[in-house]
């Protein structure tokens, strides 16, 4: 009986074994393979069936997300994410993302009681990214395949707006209740507010007249969900992971993103290093120039590019030492020698020095290029823009102004944001004006990549490029919609 019953039992087994099997199509592709190995004769024969194999495995799966606080490379606080995967039935970490600091919407020049309220919420910040992210972000995305990018920032956006919605409720909800309480209170006080507002309005009469700046305002500030660094954070660190899986390494699989398949040649970004910092927050009376970049031309080898660039950093440093000491040679957090300007010209014909004792010729084997972060100088009290300490000037004249800049300096290849993006007619005669041997590039002149992607182009604002970040909300895959998206528009 003991026979009979383990006989049946190995044999429900086996039928067991025989469905399974056919079900996976495990012996047609042994068969297969195994016929092709024959032939192909390989040296490491279990290394063949090895990568055979790994080609029929289900793909890699986000396991879980892992986020705590870390530090940038500028001591700053900011979210370390790390993602997990199942990879052919292991739990392993598949990439840990450290995210940069978010730029602060701050000038350089503020007080220090509003830096630090602006530290003070940045902490919030990344105490809230980091519990959305070990929380609701975990849930949402397991099981996602970390390769599809666009799936994972659709999943990770929808999530977002629905915390917004209770958000706002919450938000909406708590200013009924004090309105309610103020409304009963302000009753009692009507009274003594009308005779202070009466005596005010005679005192005021005895004043003179004021005139006030005339200028187009500045955007609303875009009202974002504290926290909403960790969808960028999880964006770029999913996209990390995906290269990590696919065994290619970031550029490549960013390139695939862009494309649909690995370009076969690829062509590197052409650096733009600061070696000078000025603007309103620096010493001195220059404001209209925020940074003195170099530029190297186009065909000229990276390697060879950052030889020259370390020669005419290391030049410039020696001309502040010999002038003014060690303190001139002091640097801020991008490594940008911070010394006394006056005027714009100075640092350029110190830069063009450097480049000229390199043995390299300024405007043809080497360039320079300005950051002039336009709406730092401008004074809202004035209606002007502040080129330097002193000196104003209104839109039309910023033109001229530019114009005549690079007239004098031809080796001025590149300006980022040369004025407000609300001064359009004066930025497009700009762009008319010195657009045939100078990029004008807008880096605050856009929305952010998540709101431009849908928002339609028009003809009446454009520039020469346009620089893309990956901070505040956006995501991996708005950046790359937004990259063709102004290629198709020859705006790049």
């Amino acid at each position: 009986m003991a026979s009979t019953r383990e006989k049946r039992e190995l044999y429900e087994a086996k039928q067991r074994a025989v469905k399974y099997y056919n079900e996976n199509g495990v012996p047609k592709k042994i068969e297969e393979i195994m016929n092709s190995m024959f032939y192909d004769n390989p040296a490491d024969v279990y290394g063949y069936l090895s990568k055979y194999f790994e080609t029929l495995a289900k793909p890699p799966t986000v396991s879980k997300i892992t986020a705590r606080q870390a530090y940038d490379s500028k001591g700053q606080p900011t979210v370390q994410t790390e993602v997990h995967g199942t990879v052919k039935n292991e739990d392993k970490l598949l990439y840990t993302h450290v995210s940069s600091t978010t730029n602060s919407s701050l000038l350089d020049n503020v007080r220090v009681e509003e830096r630090e309220v602006d530290d003070q919420q940045r902490q919030e910040n990344i105490s809230a990214a980091i519990n959305i992210l070990n929380s609701d972000i975990n849930n949402r995305i397991h099981a996602t395949d970390p390769t599809q990018q666009d799936e994972v920032d659709r999943v990770i956006m929808k999530l977002y707006e629905e915390l917004k919605v209770i958000e706002d409720e919450r938000l909406a909800k708590e200013a009924e209740e004090m309105i309610k309480d103020d409304g009963e209170s302000s009753h009692r006080e009507d009274d003594k507010a009308s005779v202070a507002s009466g005596k005010k309005g005679k005192n005021s009469a005895k004043k003179g007249k004021s005139q006030a700046a005339v200028y187009v305002p500045d955007e609303p500030k875009e009202k974002l969900l504290c926290g909403s660094n960790a969808f960028t954070a999880i964006s770029q660190a999913t996209c990390c992971a995906a290269a990590q899986v696919k065994h290619v390494d970031i550029y490549e699989h960013v390139a695939c993103l862009r494309h649909g398949e690995i370009p076969e040649k690829f062509s590197v970004p052409l650096p733009m290093v600061t070696i000078i910092q000025s603007g309103r927050a620096a010493p001195g009376k220059l404001n209209c120039v925020k940074e003195f970049m170099v530029i190297p031309k186009h065909d000229m080898p990276l390697k060879k590019s950052m030889t020259y660039i370390q020669q005419i950093y290391n030049y410039v440093a020696k001309q502040f030492f010999a002038k003014g000491g060690t303190a001139t040679k002091l640097v801020n957090d991008i490594g940008a020698m911070c010394p006394t300007f006056d005027k714009a010209e100075q640092g350029l014909d110190l830069l063009q020095e450097a480049i000229t004792n390199c043995g390299l010729t300024a405007g043809e084997d080497f360039f320079i290029g300005l950051n002039c972060a336009g709406p730092e100088m401008f004074d809202y009290e004035k209606g002007k823009y502040e080129v330097m300490v002193g000196i104003a000037k209104v839109a039309d004249d910023l033109v001229e102004f530019w114009s005549d800049l690079l007239t004098r300096y031809p080796s001025i290849i590149a300006i980022i944001d040369p004025m407000r993006k609300q001064e359009e007619e004066a930025w497009m005669r700009l762009c008319d004006r010195i657009s045939d041997r100078c990029l004008v590039i807008g880096s605050r002149a856009y929305h952010r990549p998540g709101l431009l992607k849908d928002e339609e182009l028009t003809e009446n604002f454009k520039s020469s490029g346009i620089a893309f970040k990956l901070e505040q909300l956006n995501t991996v895959s708005d950046v790359l919609t937004c990259v063709k998206k102004m290629e198709g528009k020859n705006r790049k």
